[in-house]
């Protein structure tokens, strides 16, 4: 028992983290979110420039303004979430008012040799929005969540509540307080939870957003070439609540139990950006960009409130807080974009984007996450994001449409976690002063195993012909998300 208690306290730090792959790859996507101009394009502004939300993506982007110029985009977020589980439907929505950037670019003409301007910015972008619900709720008449903690819980050798609470103290443990199992003498498992005939419900809600404060400037050379270099300190703020219960159908002595688990997270970190853009004809510019990895210091805090309801009454059990310190390194992203210009009436344009997820990794002082590391390098894979905009001119309007898909991080051939994004918008302009407006439609599926949410192990049952069967126990979801996005820009000389 000592052997397998020391194997326990080894491993327990992986186990009883809140963090896993899933909300690593949500601290390390980027969605560039950007002025109602870029929106209404796809984002696809890397050889655009004269945008302050370019800077974000090709940081050349800025030698291409000629006026101090003030920007402000306020938007409206609505995600709203549709899941299948157990041919069950549930469905969930969340608003959020975001503004995705508020920044400053000033010019300094040069007026000796080949140097024609030097630009500068200083602001805020947008670059992802936590805002995000989901329920999910089917009748399963073959398992609980807790067989699956029952084969996770043997095959690790947990034989007494010690043992348990060293190992899971948030999720697996508070069953053992509120009586919702128990550990025999000979090492079995028991439980007044019925093996099936449940109702499985599931609720999530996120909030918080990831923003980056960046300092850049932009060279302009004969306006011909543009280069561009940006600091910036991206940092994020996520909370996530989920709800879990399941009810029994039938008259037992057990009612229902639930089990409330509440994650925040606050991110702070740094990244660097170079680009450049050429004008190799007059009707095409073509523009290349790096960005560094985010190095990231995160802190988090985790607890779990877990309620019994029985017949006689009902038993509950808050765990301890659990605080965690790590530090993420994020993939660097390449971008190649081109503008093919059609006179002073209006453009096509198109951004590559390539991003290694297989890079993630994460590491702390007081422990060594080579098992984690190594797990996202095998389930993850090197993706591409695409997106393609255009814009027409009538005199003061434009009018705007664009497309965006951003692959999934198990690879660009796979659809879970792929989102495609349509936009379109206008803008219009008086002396100083433009207004632009957009609108873009998002949608993503992902198919997922209700279970894995909280075990790496399924749930088994016997069949009608005796044999031990996997529940299958996936989820269907599509996410579609709405944004309207409006930008107020003054031109300030």
């Amino acid at each position: 028992m000592k052997k397998t208690f020391l194997i326990i306290m080894i491993f327990a730090p992986f186990f009883v983290c809140a963090q896993d792959e899933m909300d690593l790859y949500e601290f390390s996507s980027v969605f560039y979110q950007g002025t109602a101009k870029s929106a209404a394009m796809g984002n696809a502004m890397g050889a655009v420039g004269h945008d302050f939300s370019s800077i974000a993506i090709n940081p050349a982007g800025l030698g291409l303004f000629r006026k101090a110029t003030l920007t402000y985009t306020p938007a409206v977020h609505i995600s709203s979430a549709d899941t299948e589980y157990k041919g069950s439907d549930g469905f969930d929505r969340a608003i959020r008012l975001p503004s995705n950037n508020l920044g400053l670019t000033w010019t300094q003409d040069m007026y000796d040799g080949s140097l024609n301007t030097v630009s500068f910015a200083l602001g805020i972008n947008h670059t992802n929005t936590y805002n995000y619900t989901s329920f999910v709720n089917g009748d399963n008449p073959n398992t609980s969540l807790i067989d699956a903690y029952f084969n996770e819980m043997s095959d690790y050798g947990i034989g007494t509540p010690e043992a348990l609470e060293a190992f899971s103290p948030n999720n697996i443990y508070p069953l053992w307080e509120t009586w919702l199992m128990d550990i025999n003498d000979d090492g079995t498992y028991s439980t007044p939870i019925p093996a099936g005939g449940l109702n499985q419900q599931r609720g999530v809600t996120k909030r918080g957003g990831a923003n980056e404060f960046s300092f850049a400037t932009g060279l302009n050379f004969r306006d011909k070439w543009f280069f561009g270099a940006s600091v910036n300190i991206p940092y994020f703020t996520r909370t996530v609540t989920t709800d879990y219960k399941e009810q029994n159908l039938a008259s037992d002595s057990l009612i229902n139990w639930m089990q409330s688990e509440k994650l925040v997270s606050n991110g702070c970190g740094i990244n660097a950006k170079l680009g450049v853009v050429a004008f190799p004809l007059k009707w095409l510019r073509v523009g290349v960009a790096f960005h560094t990895p985010d190095v990231y210091k995160i802190e988090e805090s985790w607890y779990t409130n877990t309620t019994a309801v029985f017949n006689d009454g009902s038993e509950a059990y808050s765990s301890p807080t659990s605080n965690y310190s790590y530090t993420l390194t994020t993939p660097y992203h390449l971008n190649a974009s081109a503008a093919f210009i059609f006179g002073n009436f209006g453009m096509i344009t198109a951004d590559y984007e390539f991003v290694d997820y297989t890079k993630i990794r994460v590491s702390a002082s007081d422990y060594n996450y080579t098992y984690l590391n190594n797990y996202i390098g095998e389930k993850f894979s090197p993706t591409s994001n695409i997106r393609i905009g255009t814009e027409w001119r009538l005199q003061n309007l434009c009018f705007r449409g664009g497309y965006a898909m951003y692959g999934s991080p198990y690879g660009i051939g796979e659809s879970d976690l792929r989102t495609n994004s349509f936009s379109c918008g206008f803008g219009y302009t008086y002396h100083r002063f433009t207004i632009d407006a957009a609108y873009v439609l998002s949608k993503r599926h992902n198919n997922y195993d209700l279970y894995s949410q909280y075990s790496t192990y399924k749930a088994f049952y016997s069949d009608d012909a005796d044999n031990w069967v996997a529940d299958e126990t996936k989820v269907k979801e599509t996410t579609s998300i709405n944004q309207v996005v409006i930008s107020f820009k003054f031109r300030l000389d």
